[in-house]
């Protein structure tokens, strides 16, 4: 696991426990699925991107949040990588 892949999670983590308490974090981990285990719906993801770019400055494209490809946390964490590169602090 890179570091950079440990502070994207916990910047996930931290996210969801901070401003949507109604998802399911016990369930959370890499494999985690968006919806079935975490109970995440569209709106709720949305307000985590949102969230995650306010307050830890990690942005992702309108159009890269729309897709089939995020089903786990480990989507979730590929895609921030993605769009980051090695620059998150």
């Amino acid at each position: 696991m890179s570091t950079l892949d440990a502070r994207l999670r916990k910047a996930i983590f931290t996210t969801l426990e901070r401003h949507l308490p109604q998802a399911e974090l016990a369930s959370f981990s890499p494999e985690a699925r968006l919806n079935e285990d975490l109970a995440l719906d569209s709106i709720m993801l949305l307000q985590l991107f949102v969230h995650l770019e306010l307050e830890h400055d990690l942005t992702v494209p309108e159009d890269a949040v729309i897709g089939d490809d995020l089903h786990r946390v480990e989507d979730l964490v590929a895609m921030l990588r993605r769009w980051q590169g090695e620059t998150v602090p």
